[in-house]
């Protein structure tokens, strides 16, 4: 347990907190508190007992600016109004005790310490060597004069790196710098980086952060290809919000810079990003657009083309209206155009639109079509940095349509083709798994289903591509119930995921995730709560008008009114209503499990 800190709020002394930094003192008004690293649940405890209020997500922060530094954690904590909204505070008695230990030092040892503060709490020695232009052994001349005053201190184990002995103390540090400094020793750390030549994550996102930092003493087209850079390593790592970061901001410099190939570059990959993510509140439609005028700007039609058809795709994701228009603008090139790959983005565009209205036998004609020319035939640089979705999207819808027509080997090929193309990329395999999973809950196949979410639970157990993890959660439990592993609450984990991330705001597919959620109440039994989710199934697709899962809705309906015990005639009209839409809209495979349950119907018991 920690020797609290009481009550009463009588201020820390400048020269008692300075001494905490390398020595133990008593503070007027205080217990006397023991110097040593506390922990996390410590420091928790000590900034409550301080501020009388729990600091919650706030307190690991703390912790890490302050290296657990009961002093540095008791002026934190004491200088914020709200902990979540306390970073870059740097209290004014820390700031006193790093002007004090500094105000003698010479002018090389001073520009040695702003420039290290800037680099970060660890501080790489050739790197701080390299931006002071000096020689390595004078560099750990200097770093010894600052050891002796407890500001930096070599990292145990790495003779290569330095680090600061609190982060706090280091932010005390860059806060006294005055901006127009700043920027300038920023611009220094980026040139000592580019001249060390590094290529890994690190030193592209060090570069990114410091050439931004510099403000407009860095040249624009260096900032933003910087960004654009560090924006691909982050992205690659699945780091979404730190390359969403770096791409927004390599986008705004780029276009402030009119550097329009730039621009085009970041927003390319910002889709890939937007789309990784799946957040539809965020303005990606918007990105998308200024994407494709200026590929329109640049003369890149068959780049344009995509990009109009990912918005087609974003739209039929979140059930928007506007998706209609969107594929009569892109069948209007299959048309108009006599390129055949702005033909085959344009047949895919309409038979990804007729699938969604649940036009199964248009959706194939058109799918088909788009098929026999491949995405790889799109030239360079037509390609340069475009999402991978696009290039997925048509082959693994169309296996999911090629299900529905109950044409089973050709879903089976593709998938298998999508999948092995997928290789060990995480994000490909979890999109795959995505529509394999569904195709599979479309057939009933347990088997099909069990190893494509056991393969995206393995490869994704962080469960970082929020655009397919939701449907594949929801699936899991699909396969749990229909096998028998507690039917019921398999059915309340899935509606509550379903609830929870797919209704606001609406995303694609609810209409048929709330079948899969009623096939998971009838095998527990449950015929209330199978009834209830089969009406709120019904309500969505009838007012967002995705009807591909229609013929399957009313083939639960009939199973819903047996297992309710209503008389075989009404239960039969139900299902030859069923069996009578998905024939014409070419829905076989509803058709072929409607047969199948009216056999089980004229069985005797």
């Amino acid at each position: 347990m920690i020797v609290g800190v009481l009550r009463d709020r009588a201020p820390v002394p400048t020269a008692a907190l300075s001494r905490t930094l390398g020595a133990v003192s008593r503070v007027p008004g205080h217990r006397r508190i023991r110097l040593r690293t506390f922990t996390v649940e410590e420091v928790a405890e000590l900034v409550h007992r301080e501020c009388g209020r729990d600091p919650g997500g706030a307190v690991a922060e703390i912790h890490a600016r302050t290296s657990g530094n009961a002093y540095l954690v008791v002026e934190l904590s004491r200088r914020v109004d709200r902990f979540s909204s306390f970073a870059g505070t740097v209290p004014a008695t820390v700031r006193d005790v790093v002007r004090t230990r500094t105000a003698h030092l010479e002018e090389s040892a001073l520009d040695l310490l702003q420039v290290a503060a800037l680099i970060g709490r660890q501080v790489r020695l050739r790197l701080l060597a390299a931006a002071l232009e000096l020689d390595v052994q004078a560099c750990l001349d200097l770093l010894e004069s600052l050891g002796s005053l407890g500001l930096l201190e070599p990292v145990p184990d790495d003779p290569y790196t330095f680090r600061f002995s609190h982060d706090l103390v280091r932010e005390a540090v860059a806060a006294s710098l005055p901006v127009s400094r700043t920027a300038a020793l920023h611009l220094r750390i980026a040139d000592a980086i580019e001249r060390g030549g590094g290529t890994d994550d690190w030193a592209a996102e060090q570069l990114a952060y410091h050439l931004w930092s510099s403000g407009p003493l860095a040249d624009p087209v260096r900032t933003a290809s910087a960004l654009v850079r560090a924006g691909r390593h982050a992205a690659t790592k699945f780091a979404f919000e730190a390359a969403e970061r770096h791409l927004q901001g390599a986008a705004r410099i780029a276009r402030e810079a009119g550097q329009t190939e730039l621009e085009l570059s970041a927003l390319s990959l910002l889709a890939t990003v937007f789309w990784s993510e799946h957040d539809l509140v965020r303005s990606y439609a918007e990105i998308l657009e200024r994407a494709r005028h200026l590929a329109d700007d640049l003369g890149r039609t068959i780049q344009s083309c995509e990009f109009l058809l990912l918005r087609l795709a974003l739209a039929t994701s979140g059930a928007r209206p506007e998706r209609a228009h969107l594929a009569r603008q892109l069948l209007e090139k299959r048309e108009t155009s006599t390129d055949p790959i702005l033909r085959s983005f344009g047949a895919a565009a309409w038979g990804i639109h007729q699938w969604d209205l649940g036009d199964i036998n248009q959706s194939l004609r058109y799918l088909r079509e788009s098929s026999a020319v491949p995405i790889d035939a799109v030239p360079t640089p037509e390609r340069d940095q475009l999402p991978r979705e696009v290039g997925t999207i048509r082959p693994l819808l169309q296996a999911v349509a090629e299900t529905m027509h109950d044409d089973l080997d050709a879903a089976h090929a593709l998938l298998d083709e999508q999948e092995a193309d997928a290789g060990d990329d995480p994000q490909s395999i979890a999109v795959w798994a995505h529509f394999s999973s569904m195709a599979a809950a479309m057939a009933g196949d347990l088997e099909q289903a069990t190893r494509a979410t056991r393969r995206w639970s393995a490869a994704d157990p962080g469960h970082r591509f929020l655009s397919v993890d939701s449907y594949l959660r929801i699936t899991s439990c699909w396969v749990r119930a229909l096998s028998g592993h507690d039917p019921a609450q398999a059915a309340a984990e899935a509606e509550q995921v379903l609830v929870t991330t797919l209704l606001d705001p609406p995303r694609f597919g609810i209409a048929f995730h709330y079948g899969l959620i009623v096939e998971m109440f009838l095998a527990a039994g449950m015929t209330g709560q199978a009834r209830a989710a089969l009406e709120r199934a019904e309500w969505f697709l009838k007012t967002h008008g995705q009807r591909y899962a229609q013929g399957l809705l009313l083939l639960l309906r009939a199973r819903l009114l047996h297992a309710a015990g209503e008389p075989d005639a009404v239960v039969r009209a139900a299902a030859e209503k069923a069996r009578t839409l998905s024939v014409e809209r070419g829905a076989h495979l509803f058709a072929r499990r409607t047969d199948e349950f009216l056999a089980g119907l004229a069985r005797p018991c």
